[in-house]
């Protein structure tokens, strides 16, 4: 068989040589050894080579390894009279650049008869791009339906979470309600008061992870940095959940470092709320008389680290990866234990706000988790008991006179607070306005020692309320602003008012017995 070469077809026709120089698809003419005897510039930018360095090789050069055994088998079996799975047809193959790269290309290859000689002309096209851009819209897709099916499941079960304690809440209000006063039993009413408040936590803490979670994932939450002592928010912690242990029948251990002090440089809201997070967890998935075991310590890094470990049953390693995924309760959502399925996405996320990480280890004989955090200054520390600032009320009632007005449209809140003041001092008397224009007009009309004003109000709120009263230039008692609303623009907003002070809701019954003897 005679030698062709094809080298001379590149100098040949003027149409030709314009039209392999500037077409932008690559071009591959091999003989049937798969030798390259023709490559155009297109083909050279993609693979980053020079034409010299493909001129003469076998095709398998531009080719993962894998694949080259394959390529030698097909035009073996080609040239023998075999099948044809190649020739003709347009297909999605891996190429290999010069530096090494894997891409994705699309080539369609043709026979090529000159005199009785066979070549083979690939065309090619670089769809790397392309193909990313598929994989991450799957990619996409498939992380959409995932967190739309953690949703769905999640709505499943919150549906039963807050029907649970609002049966209680219900139920026992229903039954004081029903109970005559005379067979009214203390013991029935310190008991349906427990389930009532507890349910009322409960609610109101599965609102608080919904609400935060959304807060955090819009951006709109944002962390105020001091220094911290860690031994001081930890026994806090603990304090706060102690009740939840004992219910549990858990013991919670916490050995302290005795090297002096320790600080992170932390956000303590959000650094309590994640403790308390990883506490309760480890706490009720815990088995019955277990133990959860709290300690902290310096890493290199100038970090410190806080872990959290119990004796539970341990997360199997399937499931890992769904930890701190919102909404997924891995498999407990129809199980007694009470949860959201937020709580760890809200710790996670909240510590990295922080320039803090999260992290876990877990084996048939418990879990671990662990918080690291940024380590504050210990210079200057003040020395602070907070049991001084406690305020007292223990049924030494205050032998005050006066008037407060509580403008607020909902009846209950009103009967609480009066509830309130009438515990701590029995000899003021409260009124109530249900709109902002009504309580402007009293407060004009009438003498008040005090006003506690609700800010979401029908009609004018109680912001613009604040404004009115502020133009009417004459001295006004102390105003506190209530509200329901605790987000940075609505505080701000507050801020700008003369208000004395604020209180959120739900009222805090020690926080709101300070404010009274704070202004009264």
């Amino acid at each position: 068989m005679k030698s062709i070469d094809l080298s001379a077809a590149q100098s040949g026709s003027p149409l030709f040589q314009s039209i392999w120089q500037t077409v932008v698809d690559g071009m591959i003419v091999i003989d049937h050894l798969g030798i390259i005897q023709m490559v155009n510039p297109a083909t050279l930018k993609i693979f980053g080579y020079d034409e010299e360095e493909l001129s003469g090789k076998n095709v398998k050069i531009l080719m993962p390894k894998r694949y080259s055994s394959e390529h030698d088998q097909y035009l073996s079996n080609f040239m023998g009279g075999g099948p044809n799975k190649i020739i003709g047809i347009g297909r999605i193959v891996e190429g290999k650049t010069k530096s090494g790269r894997e891409i994705s290309m699309y080539l369609a290859v043709s026979e090529l008869m000159v005199g009785d000689q066979v070549f083979f002309v690939g065309i090619l096209r670089d769809l790397t791009e392309k193909v990313q851009a598929e994989n991450e819209i799957i990619k996409a897709k498939e992380e959409a339906e995932k967190a739309n099916l953690a949703k769905s499941h999640f709505l499943s079960s919150m549906s039963h979470e807050l029907r649970t304690p609002m049966n209680t809440i219900l139920g026992f209000a229903q039954l004081l309600q029903v109970t005559d006063e005379k067979d009214i039993k203390y013991q029935l009413y310190q008991e349906a008061t427990q389930h009532i408040l507890k349910s009322g936590d409960h609610l109101l803490n599965l609102i608080d992870d919904v609400l935060d979670l959304s807060k955090i994932e819009a951006g709109v939450i944002a962390v105020s940095l001091e220094d911290i002592d860690v031994r001081e928010i930890i026994d806090e912690c603990i304090d706060l959940t102690k009740f939840l242990a004992i219910s549990n029948n858990v013991k919670v251990k916490f050995r302290p470092e005795d090297r002096g002090k320790t600080f992170i440089y932390a956000d303590r809201v959000r650094v309590r709320q994640g403790l308390i997070n990883l506490i309760s967890n480890a706490i009720k998935y815990n088995r019955e008389g277990g133990m959860v075991s709290l300690a902290y310590r310096k890493l290199k890094r100038k970090f410190v680290r806080i872990d959290v470990a119990d004796t539970g049953y341990g997360i199997p390693p399937k499931m890992h990866d769904q930890l701190f995924i919102p909404f997924d309760r891995l498999g407990l959502e129809n199980s007694v234990i009470e949860g959201s399925g937020v709580g760890l996405a809200i710790t996670q996320k909240i510590t990295r706000m922080m320039k803090g990480d999260i992290g876990f280890s877990s084996s048939p004989e418990g879990s671990q988790f662990w918080i690291d955090l940024p380590i504050g200054n210990t210079d200057n520390k003040l020395e602070i008991n907070h049991k001084d600032l406690t305020p007292s009320i223990d049924g030494s009632l205050k032998q005050t006179n006066g008037r407060i007005l509580y403008v607020e449209d909902n009846p209950s809140n009103v009967a609480l607070l009066k509830q309130i003041v009438n515990k701590v001092y029995p000899g003021i008397s409260m009124d109530s306005c249900p709109s902002a224009e009504l309580g402007v007009d009293y407060i004009q009309t009438h003498r008040c020692d005090m006003v506690f004003m609700d800010i979401n109000l029908p009609g004018m709120s109680g912001i613009d309320a604040m404004k009115c009263l502020e133009s009417l230039h004459q001295e006004l008692p102390p105003i506190i602003a209530i509200t329901a609303d605790v987000s940075k623009v609505t505080i701000n907003k507050i801020k700008q008012q003369k208000f004395s002070d604020m209180i959120a809701k739900p009222i805090n019954l020690l926080e709101t017995v300070e404010v009274l003897e704070r202004y009264l």
